[in-house]
C-alpha cells in the first residue's frame, strides 16, 4: 500500500536514521543526499540515453544536491523577471494582433446570439421554441402585473420591464434557458426606494405646512401621495443606476463577487424577503387600508396595523383571494407536479385565473358593488422613451448596490444551474455585461430593475425550450398585450394578484424546512441562515445583508481560529499515520507527530503556537526553567568536596514530587539529579503541514519562533509536506538559509518514497538471487 508523505516522514525506520537511536539529529544530510540521488536514478531510468557527454544537472556530483534547497534551485523552472513596460508592451501587441479566427471569437464573445444564429437548426429548435416562448409569456403576464405591485408601481410597469431588457439579454445573455423579467426580491427592493422617497416628500410637505402662517386646505397624507409619472421617473433612475454599476463590474470582470455570498445567506436572505412580502400582500387580501410602515421593525408594526385593522375586512376580498390561492395550489402543486411527465407544458393557471377573475369582476361589477380595489387603467400602446431623472442618489445608493448585486446573484445561479443540467457552460462577466445594458436600455422606457424569473425559467426548461430564442416568443406575446389587449385588464381585482404573488413565494418560506438538515451539516451555516433572516425580516433589507455577509466572514475567521492541532499516531497494519484520539495508534518514544489543519496567518497564529504546546506536552517556560536548575545543579555539583562523597549511604525510599526524582538518605530527603529524559522526554517534533494552504508573515514568524524556541531545550522541529507557495513565502523572509534542513517539500518526501519503495524490492530481489546461487554452487560441489 503506497504511503502518503507524512507516513514516510515519520516512518520509524526513517526517524531512526535520520535522529538516531539516543535521540540527536545525525544523518539529515544523508537523507536528502540519498533522496536525491534516488530522483537522479528514477530520471536516468526513464531518460533515453543520449551518449556519455550528456550530462544533466541530475546526473552530476553527488554533492550539489545534499539539502532541498539545492534539489530544489536545481529544477525548479526559474520565473522570468519582466518589467512593467515589457508587461504592457506584450499585452498591447497581444491585444492589437488580428486574424479571422480572432475576430471570430471576439464577435461571439461580445454578442453570443450571433453563434445561437449560426449554428440555429429551424427544424429541430423552432417548434420547441415556439410553444417555450408562448407558455412563459402566458405565466409572465400576470405574474409580471402582479410583482409590480410590490415595486409600488402600476402593473403595466411589470409588463414594460419582461419586454424592453428581454430584447437586449437575448443579444448579450450567454444562458439559453433563463427567462428574465420582474423578480420578488428586486421589485421588493425597487419599491422600497419609491417607498424612502415617498416618505421623504410627506416629511417635506408635512414641515411646510407646519411653518406656513396661511392655512392650509391639502392633508399632508395626501399630499404626500406620489403620481404614477413621479414613481415611474424613480423607477427609471434605479434602473440606471443599477444598470451602470452591473456594467463597470462587467467590464472590470467583477463576476467572482457572488462566491462571497454563501448559499445558507442567500437562502435566509430571501426567507427574510419572503416574510416581507407576504405581509404586505396582506392588505390587498383582506381588502384594508394600512398605514405606511418603513425602516426597522417593519414586519411587526405591519403586523400590528393589521390587527387594529382586521375587523374592517372587506369579505367580498377575502373570499376572493381564498378561492383564487386553493385554485393556483392545487393545480400548481398538485396536479402539474404530480402529472408532469404526462403534461407536455404546465397548466398556466395564473393567466386562467387572471382572465376569469377579470371576467367575472367586470360582469358582477366588483368594484361599484362589493368595493372591490382592482387594477384601473392601463395605458395600452408602447412608452415613449425618456431621459431617466436620476434625483438624489445619495438618498438610496445602498440599495442600488443591493440591488445590482442580488439581481445579479439570483440570475447567474439559475444561468448556472441550467449551464450544468444541459451541459454548456456561461461566462458570470458576461451576464453582467448583459444585465447591465438591459437594466440601461429599460430605463429609457419606464422600466424598473430586471432579473432573472425563477418559476418562468423552471417552466421554459420544462417546456422544451432550447435556446434563447424562446425568449423572443415571450416577448412578443407581452408586446402583444401592452400594445391592443392591456385595456382588458382594469377590472382585475387587486387579491388576485396578491394571490398570485403568496402563492409563488410559497417555496421562499418553505425553506425553513431546510434548517434541520443544516443544522446537521455546519452549525456555523444554521447561524448564518438564523441571523441573515431575522436581520432582513425584522430590521430592514439593506441591514440584513450587511449584516449576514459581515458574520459570514465572522464566522470564517472563527473556524480558521478554532483550528484543530492533533497529534499523530502510526497504524502499523497500514502503515499510515492517523488522528491519535480517534484511531488505535502507537506512539514513537521521544517523538511527537502533529497536524493542523488550516491556513497560518495572523489570527491563529499564537493559537497555533498554544496548541502545539499543549498537543506535544512540552512547555517552553517549563521545561527552560528546569534544565536552567539542572545546570546549577551540575555545577554546585561539580565544586562539591569529597566529603560529601564519603556521607552518601544506601537508598532506602525513593519518592517524587513535582515530577523531580527524590532519594531519602540517613532519614533527610535530598534532591538527586533529574535526567534529560525526566525534565523533557520529547526530543523531535514533526509538524504535517499539508493542510497549510497558505501563510502570511505572521504566520512566518511563528514559525521562525518555534524552531528557535524549541531549539533552546534541544528540541528539533521538522516541518513535513509543506506546500509549493508556503515554501516561497519562507525562501522570501530568509527563513530557509538556516532551516532549510527542517524543511521538507512535498515532492522530495514523496521521492523518499518511491526510493524506500524500490530499496526494499531490490533487497528482497537479491536475497532470492542469492539464495538460489547458494544452492547452485552446493549442487555443483556435491556433484
Amino acid at each position: 500500500m503506497p504511503c502518503s508523505a507524512i507516513d514516510i516522514v515519520t516512518n520509524r525506520e526513517t526517524i531512526v536514521d535520520v535522529i538516531g537511536d539516543d535521540g540527536q539529529k545525525k544523518g539529515l544530510d544523508n537523507l536528502a543526499f540519498q533522496s536525491s540521488q534516488s530522483l537522479n536514478d528514477i530520471q536516468r531510468r526513464q531518460r533515453p540515453s543520449s551518449g556519455a557527454d550528456d550530462k544533466s544537472p541530475a546526473s552530476s556530483s553527488t554533492e550539489e544536491h545534499t539539502t532541498e534547497l539545492d534539489f530544489r534551485n536545481d529544477y525548479r523552472r526559474q520565473r522570468e523577471k519582466k518589467t512593467l513596460r515589457q508587461s504592457c508592451k506584450e499585452k498591447c501587441i497581444k491585444c492589437c494582433t488580428c486574424s479571422s479566427e480572432k475576430c471570430k471569437r471576439t464577435i461571439d464573445k461580445i454578442l453570443p446570439c450571433v453563434k445561437t444564429v449560426r449554428k440555429y437548426n429551424v427544424k429541430a429548435d423552432l417548434l420547441s421554441d415556439l410553444v417555450c416562448g408562448l407558455t412563459v409569456g402566458v405565466m409572465q403576464i400576470p405574474q409580471s402585473m402582479a410583482f409590480a405591485m410590490l415595486a409600488n408601481l402600476p402593473p403595466v410597469a411589470g409588463l414594460y420591464t419582461t419586454f424592453f431588457p428581454v430584447l437586449i439579454y437575448f443579444l448579450f445573455g450567454t444562458s439559453r434557458h433563463i427567462a428574465m423579467g420582474t423578480a420578488a426580491v428586486v421589485s421588493l427592493l425597487t419599491g422600497s426606494v419609491i417607498t424612502k422617497l415617498e416618505d421623504l416628500e410627506s416629511s417635506n410637505i408635512v414641515a411646510v405646512a407646519l411653518n406656513s402662517t396661511a392655512n392650509s386646505t391639502v392633508s399632508p397624507v395626501v399630499a404626500a401621495k406620489l403620481s404614477d409619472n413621479t414613481k415611474f421617473g424613480i423607477a427609471m433612475g434605479v434602473a440606471l443606476l443599477v444598470g451602470i454599476i452591473q456594467l463597470g463590474m462587467g467590464l472590470l470582470r467583477l463576476g467572482f463577487v457572488t462566491t462571497y455570498i454563501s448559499d445558507p445567506l442567500v437562502g435566509g436572505f430571501t426567507t427574510g424577503i419572503g416574510l416581507l412580502v407576504i405581509t404586505s400582500q396582506v392588505k390587498h387580501l383582506l381588502g384594508v387600508t394600512l398605514p405606511k410602515t418603513e425602516g426597522m421593525y417593519q414586519l411587526i408594526r405591519t403586523w400590528i396595523a393589521i390587527i387594529e385593522v382586521i375587523l374592517k375586512t372587506n369579505i367580498a376580498t377575502v373570499i376572493i383571494s381564498i378561492i383564487s390561492m386553493a385554485i393556483l395550489y392545487i393545480v400548481k402543486e398538485h396536479i402539474n407536479q404530480r402529472f408532469k411527465h404526462k403534461l407536455k407544458v404546465p397548466i398556466p393557471i395564473e393567466i386562467v385565473v387572471v382572465i376569469i377573475g377579470t371576467a367575472v369582476s367586470y360582469v358582477w361589477s366588483y368594484n361599484t358593488r362589493f368595493n372591490v380595489k382592482i387594477v384601473g387603467n392601463l395605458p395600452t400602446g408602447l412608452p415613449k422613451p425618456m431621459v431617466p431623472t436620476i434625483g438624489r442618489p445619495d438618498l438610496y445608493m445602498s440599495e442600488i448596490f443591493i440591488i445590482a448585486i442580488i439581481g445579479f446573484a439570483q440570475s447567474v445561479s439559475l444561468a448556472a444551474l441550467m449551464a450544468k443540467k444541459h451541459n454548456y457552460t456561461t461566462d458570470s462577466n458576461q451576464e453582467l455585461v448583459a444585465y447591465g445594458l438591459g437594466n440601461i436600455f429599460g430605463s429609457f422606457f419606464s422600466c424598473y430593475p430586471y432579473s432573472a424569473s425563477v418559476a418562468g425559467s423552471f417552466i421554459q426548461d420544462s417546456s422544451g425550450g432550447k435556446t434563447e430564442v424562446a425568449s423572443l416568443f415571450s416577448a412578443a406575446l407581452i408586446a402583444v398585450v401592452i400594445v391592443w389587449i392591456g385595456d382588458l385588464f382594469r377590472c382585475l381585482p387587486n387579491a388576485i394578484l396578491a394571490a398570485v404573488i403568496v402563492v409563488a413565494l410559497k417555496n421562499l418560506l418553505m425553506q425553513f424546512g431546510d434548517l434541520p438538515r443544516i443544522w446537521r451539516i455546519s452549525r456555523f451555516d444554521f447561524f448564518i441562515w438564523i441571523v441573515t433572516c431575522a436581520c432582513t425580516a425584522l430590521l430592514n433589507v439593506d441591514y440584513g445583508l450587511l449584516i449576514g455577509v459581515v458574520f459570514s466572514f465572522f464566522t470564517v475567521v472563527i473556524r480558521t481560529q478554532t483550528a484543530i492541532v492533533s497529534p499523530l499516531g502510526k497504524i502499523d497494519d497500514p502503515n499510515l499515520y492517523r488522528n491519535a484520539k480517534k484511531y488505535i495508534t502507537e506512539q514513537t518514544e521521544g517523538i511527537k507527530i502533529v497536524d493542523f489543519n488550516c491556513p497560518l496567518y495572523f489570527a491563529n497564529a499564537d493559537i497555533f503556537v498554544t496548541k502545539l504546546q499543549r498537543i506535544t506536552g512540552v512547555k517552553i517556560e517549563k521545561v527552560s526553567k528546569q534544565l536552567r536548575r539542572r545546570a546549577r545543579m551540575n555545577a554546585v555539583e561539580g565544586k562539591s568536596t569529597s566529603s560529601t562523597e564519603n556521607n552518601k549511604e544506601d537508598i532506602n525510599e525513593e519518592t517524587s514530587e513535582d515530577n523531580a526524582p527524590y532519594t531519602v538518605m540517613n532519614g533527610h530527603v535530598k534532591k538527586s539529579k533529574p535526567t534529560r529524559a525526566d525534565i523533557c522526554p520529547v526530543h523531535h517534533i514533526i509538524i504535517d503541514f499539508s493542510a497549510v494552504s497558505f501563510i502570511d508573515s505572521v504566520g512566518a514568524k511563528i514559525i521562525k519562533q518555534v524552531f528557535e524556541d524549541y531549539s533552546k531545550i534541544d528540541v528539533t522541529v521538522f516541518l513535513a509536506c509543506v506546500a509549493e507557495d508556503v515554501w516561497i513565502l519562507l525562501d522570501t523572509v530568509e527563513l530557509l538559509k538556516k532551516y532549510s534542513g527542517n524543511i521538507f517539500l512535498q515532492s522530495m518526501l514523496l521521492w523518499q518514497g518511491l526510493r524506500n519503495k524500490w530499496t526494499t524490492t531490490y533487497l528482497k530481489i537479491k536475497l532470492i538471487i542469492c539464495t538460489l546461487l547458494y544452492f547452485f554452487l552446493q549442487a555443483i560441489t556435491y556433484f
